[in-house]
């Protein structure tokens, strides 16, 4: 089988918030947070009729069915939550308005989005799951 290898990156926008974060936690803050994901997965001219990537929220089964099947790959519209639109430039964490970070952490850990390391990281290069799961805190 082929292998197919995604590689994702996005910048992280230093904030207060962000420095919170990476010291309470150990989460080291580099200009750029990058993740890579290498898999086999069967060739399109190969005989098969159904086939599943699964994992964990923010595993790469997004991007590496993005890598894998190219113009294949079903992308639904876009939509904004009831609380507008997520900020571009700054990190999900600066997402909350004036609540203080321990507030927002046991937030974020509460509906199951329990990775410092993503939280330094811009709601839209998140996985489908781990924005799910931001939505929710926010809505809290």
């Amino acid at each position: 089988m082929p292998k197919v290898t995604a590689s994702v990156q996005c910048p992280v926008h230093d904030s207060f918030r962000v420095q919170q974060v990476a010291g309470m936690f150990d989460v080291p803050v580099a200009a750029r947070a990058r993740q890579a994901f290498c898999v086999e997965v069967p060739s399109l001219e190969e005989p098969w009729s159904i086939g599943a990537i699964v994992g964990p929220s923010g595993s790469g089964k997004t991007s590496i069915a993005k890598e894998a099947f190219g113009g294949l790959f079903y992308r639904p519209a876009a939509a904004v939550g009831a609380l507008g639109a997520w900020p571009a430039d700054k990190a999900v964490i600066d997402g909350f308005g004036d609540l203080p970070i321990r507030q927002i952490t046991r937030t974020l850990t509460a509906v199951g989005f329990s990775s410092p390391p993503a939280w330094i990281r811009p709601y839209a290069v998140l996985s489908n799951g781990e924005k799910f799961r931001c939505d929710l805190a926010r809505a809290l």
